[in-house]
């Protein structure tokens, strides 16, 4: 479906954190930056600016 939509699948990561674990939403969101960063912009969006 995401990539339907023009959302490479790569981009999609779902994860559970409580509201109580701070440092692993930390290293997570760290994490997905460094996965998603090397892939860009993403080219539907950049084709519809």
């Amino acid at each position: 479906m995401l990539e339907y939509i023009g959302i490479d699948p790569q981009r999609f990561q779902a994860r559970w954190i409580s509201g109580s674990e701070g440092p692993k939403f930390a290293e997570t969101i760290t994490q997905l930056t460094e996965d998603i960063r090397p892939l860009g912009p993403n080219r539907k969006l950049r084709d519809e600016q």
